[in-house]
């Protein structure tokens, strides 16, 4: 399954609409692990990223299959205009672009972000899936 792409204001309609978190509804199941990638125009270590990430949700797919799902969070962004990208820091708590994430739904508390990190290496990041994706399993038994 390719990652799935989103634009920040289509998030934040759904937000307001449902008035729910934005993790809410990036992890909607027990049981997965959600890898979230932060992006914004114009940005180096983006681009860098990019095809990065892509290998690395091959890899993962081929391991888990829909166990994991990838997001990227595109944020629009120009020197003259930052609010979109000042309103995806006020909703992800982030700072540095490409920021990642990795999300858990649990039974009694919601989706919980179970990893955050600025531009972390791959490996970095494979191994904290592996691990979030136990966590999240653990859930998942525990929910039935």
């Amino acid at each position: 399954m390719p990652i799935n792409k989103t634009e920040f204001a289509e998030l934040e309609q759904k937000i307001s609409k449902t008035g729910k978190s934005a993790l809410h509804l990036l992890a909607p199941e027990i049981g997965k692990a959600y890898v979230i990638s932060i992006t914004r125009d114009g940005c180096p270590a983006c681009k860098k990223q990019k095809p990065k990430m892509t290998e690395l949700e091959k890899a993962t797919m081929k391991k888990h299959g829909g166990k994991v799902v990838f997001t990227q969070i595109h944020v629009k962004y120009s020197a003259s205009d930052n609010t979109e990208s000042l309103r995806a820091k006020d909703v992800f708590g982030h700072y540095f672009y490409p920021t990642n994430l990795i999300l858990v739904r649990t039974r009694d508390r919601g989706a919980i972000e179970y990893y955050k990190n600025a531009s972390p290496s791959m490996g970095e990041l494979r191994k904290n899936i592996e691990v979030a994706l136990k966590v999240a399993t653990a859930f998942e038994k525990e929910a039935r």
